[in-house]
């Protein structure tokens, strides 16, 4: 009998609460419909789950992309992880949104192309071939050229010393862009 109880007094309060919530949404006097924008400047909180917390830490990528022991790194970091993703949402919401829009947990989208490549050049001294063929591929260089927006936007708001970029290249052994100081133009005709 005490089953048949609770359930009704929890049918109650959800009909009190949906009646309720009509009453007063419909006693709300005059607003547009429109909803109003707001800019803010506060930092936004970032979860765990986030996705650009998720692409930094490489989930749906290969484990053999990451350094050994990369989930105990992660928690060290947390902290970075977090305000650094919450800076980089504020400063640079573009250029995350253009990393974010390629990022596929799974099945790691073109980003995986790209990872592997240089993780080659660093692992590899500086093969760079695995890169260039696959940047030879249609969107690669876009692709490309977004990941390290976000990298080098990471590297700007990280504390020197610490910080997101500097898991990533603990996690990654990827230490930069290699084709920054390159000139490529020849190599992906």
């Amino acid at each position: 009998m005490g089953r048949k109880i609770r359930a009704a007094k929890a049918s109650l309060v959800a009909a009190f609460v949906a009646s309720g919530g009509a009453a007063a949404a419909s006693a709300v006097p005059g607003k547009s419909a429109q909803p109003t924008r707001h800019t803010f400047t506060v930092t936004s909180p970032v979860s765990w789950g986030d996705p650009l917390i998720r692409f930094v830490k490489l989930d749906g990528f290969p484990s053999y992309l990451k350094q050994d022991g990369f989930a105990q790194l992660a928690n060290y970091y947390k902290a970075s992880l977090l305000s650094d993703a919450a800076a980089l949402y504020d400063k640079y919401r573009p250029q995350v949104d253009d990393l974010l829009s390629l990022y596929q947990k799974a099945n790691a989208g073109p980003l995986a192309g790209i990872l592997i490549g240089l993780e080659t050049y660093w692992k590899q001294d500086g093969n760079i071939k695995p890169l260039l063929d696959y940047l030879k591929t249609p969107g690669a260089m876009d692709a490309y050229f977004k990941f390290w927006s976000v990298l080098d936007a990471f590297q700007k708001v990280s504390p020197a010393g610490g910080g997101a970029f500097e898991f990533f290249v603990k996690e990654t052994g990827i230490a930069g862009n290699p084709l920054q100081s390159r000139d490529i133009s020849g190599q992906l005709g």
